[in-house]
């Protein structure tokens, strides 16, 4: 925890001292330490991704990067100062409960930021994608040696800058911070709404009786977490009628946006929001979207280049526009048959019944399957058929929805193509906590009803649980609690505990984990790791295999077709 701790400060300083300055190019001026700490991040994205098309994100950058927040701090003092002086005017104001579960759920987020990392996906690429950055930055054709390394995520690079690994290799724990933050804006709201009353604020108030969920993505750098507060910032921000300054709006509103994009593409739905606030806008807005389209358009360009470089595809995984210049890109029947229908729809759908199914055998397979997979979905669908009459009768004048549509357009995207309840679950969160608002008014009943979901999150952060009654998942089916150990030094970034051979095949010589679940699996291995399992599969099913395109890692990888297709 202490040395996390010490680490977020580091965070702190650079996230601040770049989020006013990226701000600056905006015309944002109302700065808090939240939009400005989740702006900074962005900038470092930015920054961190172009210099990963040249080069390893290592010591090299954090000295850029350090030089950059000095001078930004010292040029931009008077903002940093205001800041932290609005901070501390904000922190004093709260009521000494207020205070209370803030610091209680604070403590909390640092301590689930020491455990070990309960996402599976932190042990089949996100330890390997971060650790591809640090060594190498953007590699071509990573996604020949493991599919799944394809889909770094601009979370991912974050994390790459804050991982230190060229002083520490258990840093993996940047989702804590911004939650952190966001904890922060949480109870503000909470505030706001005992001050003036306003249901909107209860709305975001009331975040942490879901926080027994989303602990779940706090010890590993899942996209997910970041795009869910992100949402939630958003959602805040275009529903306040009271800001005055539309450009200003616009602005925080879209950099927003295209940074939750730039983290997980399943987001794009949110630029509807700020397409709509221009089309509303256009006559004051139409002069002023220079610096927006820039950023646009140098956001579209890294992801582009991004996915090029790693993969051969521009948007991967889908195949339009391939760089069919380069010799590593990644095979088209592989691509279609690991983001085809049938794998994509298999996390509720058995192999085989997928092409029979009906739309009813759809429909019961996905609402009644098993555990919290069927819980959030009849959820979802529930607050789908009640939210608009709640809407019309308790917040008839607000753009809620608008939200609602954006909600169903999301859904009709991720019914064609994956519909997992964790690409558009926050939805679910908005409009079901507009249902508890309407029910939870009282101060007393809402601090109450607050203090037991924290207690419950405590005893989840604390005490060995077992969820297999949730979830079939045998790698999901236990939590991993805090330890004492952990007070100072937080737990490794992976919770297995592998052992790897050293194997070749063709000029590739990798290391291969041993006594693995599942072959995605690779660990902390070291670079190249890869399951000898997954190189057999690829190589009896599509007759592939990965090899060196040259004869250091950097030069990158391409796939080897090792006979002919019949």
């Amino acid at each position: 925890m202490a040395l996390i701790l010490l680490s977020w400060l580091y965070v702190f300083f650079t996230s601040i001292a770049v989020g006013i300055g990226f701000s600056k190019l905006f015309r944002i001026q109302s700065l808090t330490i939240v939009n400005a700490g989740i702006l900074g991040l962005f900038g470092v994205t930015v920054l961190a991704s172009s210099w990963a098309i040249f080069g390893p994100i290592n010591i090299g950058f954090h000295i850029f990067l350090l030089i950059t927040s000095m001078v930004l701090g010292f040029y931009f003092k008077a903002d940093f100062k205001e800041i932290i002086k609005s901070f501390r005017i904000q922190l004093t104001s709260f009521s000494v409960l207020i205070k209370a579960l803030l610091s209680f759920s604070s403590v909390l987020i640092l301590a689930q930021s020491a455990t070990l990392p309960f996402i599976v996906d932190n042990e089949t690429y996100y330890i390997q994608t971060i650790k591809w950055l640090n060594e190498f930055g953007f590699v071509p054709g990573l996604a020949n040696l493991h599919l799944f390394l394809g889909q770094t995520s601009g979370w991912h690079i974050t994390q790459s800058v804050y991982s230190f690994s060229f002083r520490y290799d258990s840093f993996n724990d940047l989702n804590g911070y911004v939650f952190l933050l966001c904890n922060f804006w949480v109870f503000q709201k909470l505030h706001s709404y005992f001050t003036n009353g306003k249901r909107l604020d209860l709305v975001f108030g009331l975040l942490p009786l879901t926080y027994v969920f989303m602990f779940q993505f706090v010890s590993a750098p899942s996209p997910d977490l970041p795009v869910y507060l992100i949402g939630f910032i958003v959602f805040s921000i275009y529903l306040d009628s009271q800001k005055e300054n539309v450009l200003e709006k616009f602005n925080l509103l879209t950099v927003l946006v295209l940074f939750a994009v730039y983290i997980k593409i399943t987001a794009v739905v949110l630029l509807v929001l700020p397409f709509i606030l221009l089309i509303k806008n256009i006559g004051v807005l139409r002069s002023q979207l220079v610096p927006i389209r820039l950023l646009g358009g140098l956001v579209l360009f890294l992801f582009a280049i991004k996915n090029i470089i790693l993969t051969g595809y521009p948007f991967y995984p889908l195949t339009v526009l391939p760089y069919s210049g380069a010799d590593y890109v990644v095979p088209l029947e592989i691509i279609n048959y690991f983001f085809g229908g049938e794998m994509m729809h298999s996390f509720y759908m058995g192999f085989g019944t997928f092409e029979k199914a009906s739309f009813l055998d759809f429909l019961k397979q996905y609402f009644l399957h098993n555990g919290i997979d069927s819980i959030i979905g009849l959820t979802t669908a529930f607050l789908l058929l009640i939210s608009p009459f709640l809407i019309s009768k308790y917040y008839p004048k607000q753009r809620i929805r608008d939200v609602y549509f954006v909600f169903i357009a999301l859904l009709i995207l991720l019914a064609l193509s994956s519909p997992q309840y964790r690409f558009y679950v926050y939805f679910t969160i908005f409009f079901g906590l507009i249902f508890l608002s309407i029910l939870i008014t009282k101060e007393k009943l809402i601090m109450g009803l607050l203090s037991l979901s924290l207690l419950l999150v405590a005893v989840l952060v604390f005490v060995p649980m077992s969820f297999s009654v949730l979830t079939q998942n045998k790698l999901l089916a236990e939590n991993n609690p805090f330890q004492l150990e952990s007070v100072i030094h937080p737990k490794p970034n992976t919770k297995e505990k592998l052992d790897f051979n050293e194997d070749s095949k063709g000029n590739l010589n990798y290391f291969s984990p041993v006594n693995v679940e599942l072959f995605w699996i690779t660990g902390n291995g070291n670079l190249p790791c890869v399951n000898k399992e997954q190189l057999d599969y690829f190589e009896t099913n599509f007759h592939v295999i990965p090899q060196l395109r040259g004869q250091t890692l950097s030069e990158g990888f391409y796939a080897k077709k090792t006979k002919t297709n019949d």
